[in-house]
């Protein structure tokens, strides 16, 4: 059976959310980045805060260290599967964790895969100061799951995300969108996106496709 651990990405901001968010009958945290901290991540009260920046560029070192500190919690040695949700722009439903006991899953899966996409999504919404604001993204584009549809994550793919030893202080200088970045590092160890039913409502899903639709869960 799948041990689910939901991970709502969320910042300082936000915080007015977290109450309602950790209500839900799931096993779950809230990840946040505050860099005044003193140790790499503290975890209490089932919010997980990293030492790393808060804000929009710092998106992919967030996520990265959120894995990394998963990793080395106690708590979390039990489980299957992280699920990365947003914490302002989705719809959690009142039998989801039923479904995440049961629904198939995969190493890497989500609800909505892409195959490509723009390259200056991110301007605008990055700190007034940072080169990203200003700058499109030249990298790479592979086959990802969607972040604001959620996405999945096993704990295979996240040791093998964990062992890639990327420096935490060029990750913003070379990623700016954390849900490709996952991609590109597990398509390098050969583990690749796969599609799996509607759980939840994320930020995208119902201007993509239409809410009673089923498709094949897996592409590759």
């Amino acid at each position: 059976m799948n041990n689910v651990l939901v991970c709502f990405m969320s910042c300082m901001k936000n915080k007015e959310l977290w109450e309602n968010l950790l209500s839900h009958n799931l096993n779950s945290l809230i990840f946040v980045g505050d860099p005044n901290i003193s140790e790499q991540f503290i975890y209490k009260d089932r919010i997980l805060t990293l030492k790393c920046e808060d804000t929009y560029e710092y998106l992919p070192v967030k996520v990265y260290m959120m894995i990394n500190a998963i990793l080395n919690i106690p708590d979390f040695d039990d489980i299957t599967h992280i699920y990365k949700i947003d914490d302002h722009d989705t719809k959690i439903p009142d039998n989801l964790n039923e479904m995440l006991k049961t629904i198939k899953l995969y190493d890497y899966c989500g609800q909505n895969i892409n195959y490509r996409g723009p390259r200056n999504w991110h301007i605008g919404k990055c700190s007034h100061n940072n080169p990203w604001n200003e700058k499109i993204y030249k990298g790479k584009y592979k086959p990802w799951c969607d972040g604001g549809c959620g996405y999945l994550l096993s704990k295979k793919a996240m040791n093998y995300i964990n062992e890639c030893n990327l420096n935490r202080e060029k990750i913003h200088d070379i990623y700016i969108y954390e849900d490709l970045m996952i991609s590109l590092l597990l398509i390098d160890k050969k583990i690749y996106p796969n599609e799996i039913e509607d759980i939840i409502i994320g930020d995208k899903l119902n201007k993509q496709k239409k809410p009673t639709k089923r498709r094949r869960r897996r592409r590759y």
